[in-house]
C-alpha cells in the first residue's frame, strides 16, 4: 500500500467514524449535510439487487426525501421513535479504492439499538461512493446491504 492510498484510507476511515458519531449523537441535520445534492441512501431488499428504481427496496431515498426523514426524526411527536433509542454504530474492515474520479469505500457495519430495554441489532456491508469536497468528502451513494435483508425484522426507524 503506497503512502497516497494509505493517507486516503485514513481520511475515509475518519469520515466514516464521523458519520457514525453524528448518527449516534442524533445529529441528523449534520448527517444529512454529508450527502451531496445528488446523494442517495439505499438499503436494498437483497444483496444481489442491482436496481433501486424498478425493484422494491427497504429504503431508497434521495437527499430531498432524506431531508423529510430528518425533519420527522426531529419532530416532538415522532411516535415511531418514542422513546428515542440509544444507538451504537460500529464501522470496521474498511477498504478504499478510487474509481472513475470518485472514492469507493466498503465496510462492515453493526448497529446496536436499545429502546425500552429491548436490544435490536442490524449488521451488514456498506458501500459508500464519495466525492471529494473541499478537504473532505460528500456522500454520492450510501448502500447498506443488511444480512437480515429479505427476511423478517423489526422496522428500521433510525438511519443505519
Amino acid at each position: 500500500m503506497n503512502l497516497q492510498l494509505l493517507t486516503l484510507h485514513h481520511a475515509v476511515s475518519a469520515f466514516l467514524a464521523y458519520e457514525a458519531e453524528l448518527l449516534d449523537g442524533r445529529d441528523f441535520h449534520g448527517w444529512l449535510d454529508l450527502f451531496e445534492e445528488d446523494g442517495v441512501y439505499w438499503v436494498p431488499t437483497s444483496r444481489d439487487q442491482a436496481d433501486m428504481k424498478n425493484q422494491v427496496s427497504i429504503m431508497a431515498e434521495d437527499k430531498a426525501l432524506l431531508g423529510l426523514r430528518v425533519e420527522r426524526l426531529g419532530h416532538p411527536h415522532a411516535y415511531s421513535i418514542e422513546p428515542y433509542p440509544a444507538t451504537v454504530h460500529l464501522v470496521g474492515n474498511i477498504t478504499v479504492r478510487e474509481e472513475n474520479g470518485q472514492i469507493v469505500a466498503r465496510s462492515k457495519l453493526i448497529v446496536e439499538e436499545l429502546r425500552e430495554d429491548r436490544p435490536t441489532r442490524w449488521g451488514g456491508s456498506v458501500t459508500h461512493t464519495l466525492r471529494r469536497r473541499g478537504d473532505g468528502f460528500g456522500i454520492v451513494l450510501k448502500r447498506v446491504d443488511l444480512i437480515q435483508a429479505g427476511g423478517t425484522f423489526t422496522p428500521i426507524s433510525i438511519p443505519l
